[in-house]
């Protein structure tokens, strides 16, 4: 079985990417003996759209479904063991905001990023 996933504020994520998945701190390449940190900013930003369905009345045989499109950020990162990819997507709309829009000339609405389970909590209102 997987280790629980626990969830933080968007705004940590940076910080939080510094350590890998066993909790040691990522080396990054010729660094030598000054420590440098992983800047997410300069990662390379991917995208993905994927699909969140569902079926209008399950009860009815001959119910619609119903497909919204979800739209993933994720940043591609460097450190001395390979690449590691993280998901963005919450971070990215806080930049966003920060910002006044990813094209810095004007405020986007960005959507928020969808909970595949009701069970979720959104991670920048869930506690520790």
């Amino acid at each position: 079985m997987t280790p629980p996933c626990r969830s933080f504020p968007a705004s940590e994520l940076p910080e939080r990417i510094q350590q890998d998945a066993s909790g040691r701190r990522r080396k990054v390449e010729g660094a030598g003996s000054v420590s440098r940190k992983i800047d997410l900013s300069a990662c390379e930003l991917l995208q993905m759209l994927q699909y969140k369905c569902e079926v209008e009345r399950p009860l009815s045989r001959d119910s619609p479904v119903r497909c919204y499109a979800v739209d993933r950020l994720f940043r591609r990162c460097k450190d001395k063991k390979g690449t590691f990819t993280v998901e963005t997507t919450a971070w990215e709309k806080e930049r966003a905001k920060a910002d006044g829009g990813l094209d810095g000339t004007k405020p986007r609405d960005l959507p928020k990023p969808h909970q595949w389970s009701s069970n979720w909590h959104d991670p920048d209102e869930a506690s520790p």
